[in-house]
């Protein structure tokens, strides 16, 4: 009766289910939790291992290992971490719980073989200021339809302008840029309106920009204009689109009052646009930032790789930086993201630079991101 009754009140959490309660119903080891962690898999992702589902610092582990008796576990690093449940007709399943910030890769083995290798987990408590805002969103993520860009010939791309409540025409606002408005744009605009109406930073305007696409669909300049090591993405700021955020809001001039922000090759476009234009922009926020060697060119050496170096140099600029990468990211031909982080804040904090660095567990992903936005803006233009 127990497993039938855990089974009924089985719900919803933001969307995803009630992990709490599944965790009751593998304890139980009834078939309802197999069944409900069929439903929640593709079967062919089941049978290979597939990725966790989280919820806050709750995961849940599940493989199909077929019909017999077996043993399977998770195992990080050549270490046993837990076992998973048999359920019956081949499903093995947990629920764990984590800590706050919890990372690394695992793989799942079944009767000592891997299934599945590196597989990531990262999970952190939800961050409700980069959450839809309570009663509502209030303010405007305003659709600006698609730029054809002169500086990026034969490229279009979407472009949107946050606009907070109650807009005054005769308000100069501060500014923050983000890169990649065809991922991030909307739990951005959430951490701008929350924490400008929890007063952790003032009413700011916010304007997304998508990469450029020469084929609708596909944002195949994404990397040239934002790995590349030059001026040009600054350019396409100032001459073409602020031009036209400044017909619709007043945006205040002063670089302090004037920030940019994006995630992985956003991050290190963010970080060029205030190295170039230091006049213009006083804050980069980068999250796991490609400080890496993608825009390598004709001599394979032309990428971001470099910045520690050049910082430690070319003369120091006026410029603050709050950066964020996790120890598990990416590691490929154009390097390792966490030891070029590393560098980059190692050359910022021996020249002098503010630099807000903080480090994580996790992998190439937006999670911890989200989780300290509201640490970013602050950093940029809150309360000192």
């Amino acid at each position: 009766m127990l497993t039938v009754a855990l089974a009924m009140t089985f719900h919803t959490q933001g969307g995803k289910p009630g992990l709490e309660d599944l965790q009751k119903l593998i304890a139980a080891k009834g078939a309802s939790a197999a069944n409900i962690v069929r439903g929640l898999y593709k079967a062919e992702d089941l049978k290979k291992g597939p990725n966790i589902i989280d919820q806050g610092t709750r995961a849940l582990f599940a493989v199909d290992a077929g019909p017999g008796i077996h043993e399977v576990e998770v195992v990080s690093q050549g270490k046993s971490l837990f076992k998973l449940t048999s359920l019956g007709d081949g499903i093995f399943a947990t629920v764990q719980q984590f800590n706050d910030g919890d990372g690394f890769p695992f793989d799942y083995v079944i009767d000592g073989k891997p299934l599945r290798k590196n597989v990531e987990f990262e999970v952190y408590n939800p961050n409700p200021l980069t959450q839809t805002p309570p009663g509502g969103f209030k303010g405007e993520l305003r659709a600006m339809g698609e730029w054809k860009s002169q500086i990026f010939p034969n490229t279009t791309r979407k472009w949107y302008v946050y606009l907070p409540p109650n807009l005054d025409a005769a308000k100069e606002y501060p500014l923050l840029v983000a890169q990649d408005a065809q991922w991030d744009r909307q739990w951005i605009a959430n951490g701008i309106e929350n924490c400008a109406r929890e007063k952790i930073i003032p009413e700011v305007v916010g304007v997304f920009i998508e990469p450029g696409q020469m084929k609708a669909g596909e944002y195949s300049n994404r990397a040239f204009e934002y790995d590349s090591l030059n001026g040009s993405y600054a350019k396409f700021l100032h001459e073409e689109i602020l031009p036209q955020v400044e017909k619709i809001v007043k945006l205040s001039h002063d670089p302090a009052k004037r920030a940019i922000t994006g995630m992985s090759s956003g991050g290190i476009c963010s970080f060029t646009t205030c190295w170039e234009r230091p006049d213009s922009f006083s804050t980069a926020l980068t999250f796991i930032g490609s400080f890496t060697n993608i825009a390598s060119g004709e001599s394979k050496r032309d990428g971001g790789h470099n910045y520690p170096f050049m910082v430690r140099k070319m003369d120091k600029r006026p410029i603050r930086l709050f950066m964020q990468d996790g120890e598990n990211d990416l590691n490929n031909e154009h390097g390792v993201w966490w030891l070029c982080n590393l560098q980059l804040v190692a050359a910022l904090k021996w020249k002098g630079y503010e630099v807000s660095w903080n480090p994580g567990k996790g992998f190439h992903s937006t999670k911890q991101a989200r989780r300290i936005f509201d640490q970013a803006l602050k950093f940029w233009i809150g309360e000192k």
